[in-house]
């Protein structure tokens, strides 16, 4: 075997050995060692940095928020979450997304952007301004598990995006805008994408008021085109 040969074929172990690793890390974040590890009710907490107690508000809100969803079982409280800085880890366990968190599918782990537990708060990669409610964001993946519980592993291809996402946001509580704000939009015929997640939630809260409040009426009526149309603006 020639030196030459050697080194290449050195090389390309060490690449497959990194991409498995680093795929296997995807789907097991363990894999990258986080450092701190706390246990919040049934709900283990990972973080890269010292876990603060105010993560048991955080968690204990998160978990009244996801209580509330009639598609709510007990196990969802027991998937992990996993708390970043935004940096590698992040980056690694996300492919780069620049999300607040991601929830994977069939694994069920939560891994969460740069958060602040004592303020309760998480950010967008490269966005200053704090965007969420930490709580609010771990209810949100939480709900997306109960959805895949349901509707299937693949739910989240099968299913419009407005009922898939919508429904999460519904069940966290969260409103990009207030009413106010929004007819304020319609007016001048501004449209955002904080305008369109609340345009989203509204739609989920006249689905469910329609329907006497049944989740699978509501999934099931995004599909077969019964779902009530939106109003025209």
């Amino acid at each position: 075997m020639s030196i030459r040969f050697a080194v290449i074929l050195s090389l390309a172990v060490t690449a497959s050995v990194t991409g498995i690793y680093l795929i296997a890390s995807v789907f097991h974040p363990p894999l990258l060692l986080f450092p701190h590890k706390r246990m919040v009710g049934a709900t283990p907490v990972f973080s890269e940095s010292p876990i603060p107690d105010e993560i048991e508000g955080v968690v204990g809100r998160a978990d009244t928020l996801v209580r509330t969803s009639p598609l709510f079982t007990p196990d969802v409280l027991k998937r992990p979450v996993y708390l970043t800085n935004g940096g590698v880890r992040w980056r690694l366990l996300t492919l780069g997304s620049t999300a607040l968190a991601l929830s994977r599918p069939v694994v069920e782990t939560i891994v969460v952007n740069r958060s602040n537990v004592l303020k309760d708060q998480v950010w967008y990669s490269g966005d200053p301004v704090p965007a969420r409610d930490l709580s609010g964001v771990i209810a949100h993946e939480r709900t997306h598990t109960l959805i895949r519980q349901r509707f299937g592993s693949l739910s989240h291809h099968y299913y419009p995006t407005w009922v898939v996402e919508g429904y999460a946001d519904y069940v966290s509580g969260w409103r990009s805008m207030s009413d106010e704000t929004a007819s304020q939009l319609i007016a001048e015929g501004r449209r955002t994408q904080g305008l369109f997640f609340y345009e989203r939630s509204q739609r989920i809260e006249r689905e469910l008021e329609a329907n006497g409040g049944s989740v699978d009426e509501l999934f099931r009526a995004s599909l077969s085109g019964s779902a009530q149309p939106q109003p025209q603006q």
